[in-house]
């Protein structure tokens, strides 16, 4: 299963409502890459631009042609994974406060270290986090909530509709520079791993009696990889044993990479970037766009929306014509369980 990440928008604070920003992964089973990446190549060809270049949303002349590319997608059994915050609403006290709650948690750790490096360790990656800008921080977050919900998602819709993708996960991530990595991609390496772990506690996967989940395996615990530190450090007392260990399906196999050479990277930037479009009915017929886009998502549990919202600040409820639109997104999605499978 190949993962494709990237966001859009400038996740700054704006006083108008509605500010909003995405971010979009886009799971390609290994069968179907080469299927992807014609749908981008005849997407840029009529949009007059060449292969080797890369074709943002801005300069799109067709709004059919991304129709028609989302719908390729589909019939390729892609899946979209999307993630969207109101700018308006991650105040700059907010997000501060947030990035301050964050350094918090992970300093309580500190006094758990044996030896000094792992002191110092703790100390360096909180102060990383209160050096974030409140756009990277508010990315980060989202960008694990994200890979979280791409995990849940994923693993029990494509167990039953393409089992052998699960063998292997390859997330790739857009870079933030191309030079060297970023002291964002270092937080996220050393952050994510707890964040997920609680998440899966907190958050369990759902597992549908009849999947195939033979081909995860290589991603269960075994007895003896079973961490200690939930017993130990935090009291709770759970076997984790033949569960799915999420920090090695997400960072077994993830990079940071340029989105010039990477066809999935351009596809995530078109979805997050439609997405958004879509939420401010930037398209030409955004309810088209919305319906496209929700063809692409995945159900899931007491039919909640699929498009998952996010706020570090305070929450308020979405005008009734974007309403109107990720509702549009929830009729158009998968149903996660095969028709007869949700009546056994």
């Amino acid at each position: 299963m190949h993962i494709f990440i990237d966001e859009s928008g400038s996740f700054v604070y704006t006083k108008e409502q509605a500010g909003w920003s995405s971010i979009c992964a886009i799971a390609i089973p290994e069968s179907a890459l080469s299927e992807a990446e014609s749908a981008l190549q005849d997407f840029k060809a009529e949009n007059g631009c060449a292969p080797t270049d890369e074709l943002k949303l801005g300069r799109m002349e067709d709004e059919m042609s991304y129709f028609r590319l989302l719908g390729r997608l589909e019939r390729a059994n892609c899946t979209l994974y999307g993630i969207a915050t109101d700018a308006h609403l991650n105040t700059p006290d907010a997000v501060e406060a947030h990035k301050e709650n964050t350094a918090q948690g992970i300093l309580d750790n500190l006094e758990k270290m044996r030896y000094e490096a792992g002191r110092k360790a703790v100390q360096y990656s909180a102060d990383q986090v209160r050096r974030l800008s409140a756009q990277l921080h508010i990315q980060l977050i989202c960008q694990i909530r994200l890979m979280y919900y791409v995990v849940s998602q994923a693993v029990t819709y494509y167990a039953q509709h393409d089992p052998a993708s699960l063998s292997s996960f390859v997330w790739r991530v857009d870079q933030k520079a191309v030079e060297k990595k970023t002291e964002y991609e270092e937080v996220f390496e050393k952050l994510s791993p707890a964040y997920l772990q609680m998440m899966s506690l907190s958050d369990p996967m759902m597992m549908v009696t009849g999947c195939d989940y033979s081909h995860l395996a290589a991603y269960e615990f075994s007895q003896g990889e079973v961490p200690t530190y939930l017993r130990d450090d935090y009291n709770v007392d759970i076997d984790l044993t033949k569960s799915l260990n999420i920090q090695k399906i997400v960072r077994g196999d993830i990079q940071f990479i340029d989105s010039q050479g990477s066809f999935g990277i351009q596809l995530a930037d078109l979805l997050s970037a439609g997405l958004r479009r879509c939420l401010r009915a930037g398209f030409k017929d955004s309810l088209r766009a919305a319906a496209f886009l929700g063809r692409l998502m995945i159900q899931r549990a007491y039919n909640k929306y699929p498009l998952l919202l996010s706020s570090l600040g305070r929450e308020a409820v979405v005008d009734e014509p974007t309403a109107k639109l990720i509702k549009m997104m929830r009729r158009q999605q998968r149903p996660m369980l095969k028709r007869g499978r949700d009546q056994e």
